[in-house]
C-alpha cells in the first residue's frame, strides 16, 4: 500500500487526470473481457477470478498517477496481474520446482493426437493441470501471447516458455489416460538428475506455434520425417493447440464486475 503523503505528492491535475481517464477507457477497460477470460482459466474458481481482476483493476485505477509511469495500460495492467496470480499461487502450489521430466519420458502409442467431448471435460483436465503449466498455456492459448511476451511476463527466458508450453499440453493428453497418476509420476521422478532430453522435445511446441525461423522450421520438420516418436509429439502439441482454440471461448463477459470498474474509474478520473 503506497503511503498518504506519497499520493499527495503526487496528486494529479485535472488535466493529468482527464488525460489518464482517457487512456483507461480507451486502453485498459477493453482488456477487461479477456483477461477475466483468462482468469477463469487460470485459477478454475469463478470467485477467486473476480476478486483478483477487481484488484488490478481498482490498484491500477488508484495508483496510476504514482506508479504508472509511460507504461502503456496494456502492459501496465498485465504486469500487475501477472504478480498478483503468483502471489496468490506461492500461498496454495509447490509445484514450482517439480521435476516434471516424466512428461518428456511418456510415450506417445497413437498418431491420432487428441479428442475431448466438450469444454467441461476440457477444464476438468485444465483444473488437474499443475499452475506452474497452466499459466503460460492460458496466457499462449487464450491471450494469443507469443513466448516473448510470456517470458516477459513471468520473467523466465523464452526456452523456459517452450519447456512449459511443451510440457503443459502434453500433461493434458496423459492426464485423459485411466492408467495415468500424476502424484505417483511426481514422486518417482523427485530425486531424479535431470537430463537433456526436453532441449529437443520442446521443439515440438517452437513449431507448432510458430516460433522458430524459416531454417529451423525445415530442420524441425525434417528430423519428424525420420523420427516417428518426435513426429508423434508434433501431432499431439498441434491436437490440443486446437482443441484449446476451438473449445475455449475467445472472452467471457465480466458482468457486474465490470460495473464496478466504471464506477470506480469514474469516480478517480472526476468523469460525471
Amino acid at each position: 500500500m503506497i503511503k498518504p503523503s506519497k499520493l499527495e505528492k503526487f496528486k494529479p491535475s485535472q488535466k493529468e487526470l482527464e488525460k489518464l481517464g482517457n487512456e483507461f477507457f480507451s486502453e485498459a477497460l477493453p482488456l477487461l473481457n479477456a483477461i477475466y477470460s483468462a482468469s477463469l482459466l487460470i485459477f478454475m474458481d469463478d470467485k477467486a477470478a473476480a476478486k483478483i481482476i477487481k484488484q488490478i483493476y481498482f490498484e491500477a485505477i488508484e495508483y496510476c498517477h504514482v506508479t504508472k509511469n509511460e507504461a502503456d495500460w496494456q502492459s501496465w495492467i498485465f504486469r500487475i496481474w501477472m504478480r498478483d496470480i503468483y502471489d496468490y499461487f506461492a500461498q496454495r502450489e509447490k509445484d514450482i520446482k517439480t521435476n516434471f521430466e516424466f512428461i518428456d519420458y511418456a510415450k506417445l502409442e497413437t498418431n491420432d493426437g487428441w479428442s475431448v467431448d466438450d469444454l467441461n471435460q476440457l477444464k476438468k483436465f485444465l483444473k488437474k493441470l499443475p499452475a506452474v503449466l497452466r499459466i503460460p498455456l492460458v496466457m499462449k492459448e487464450v491471450l494469443l501471447f507469443n513466448y516473448e511476451k510470456i517470458g516477459e511476463l513471468i520473467d523466465v527466458p523464452i526456452g523456459v516458455i517452450a519447456t512449459r508450453l511443451y510440457r503443459a499440453r502434453k500433461l493434458l493428453f496423459l492426464l485423459s489416460r485411466n492408467d495415468f497418476d500424476l502424484t505417483k509420476e511426481k514422486l518417482i521422478w523427485k530425486q531424479k538428475e535431470p537430463t537433456k532430453k526436453i532441449f529437443n522435445l520442446r521443439k515440438s511446441s517452437l513449431y507448432v506455434d510458430d516460433e522458430l525461423n524459416p531454417e529451423e522450421k525445415a530442420a524441425v520438420k525434417e528430423n519428424s520425417k525420420n523420427n516417428h516418436e518426435f513426429e508423434s509429439e508434433i501431432i499431439l502439441q498441434k491436437s490440443v493447440k486446437n482443441i484449446l482454440q476451438t473449445k475455449i471461448p475467445s472472452a467471457e463477459s465480466a458482468g457486474s464486475l465490470k460495473s464496478k470498474i466504471e464506477r470506480k474509474a469514474k469516480k478517480k478520473f472526476l468523469i460525471a
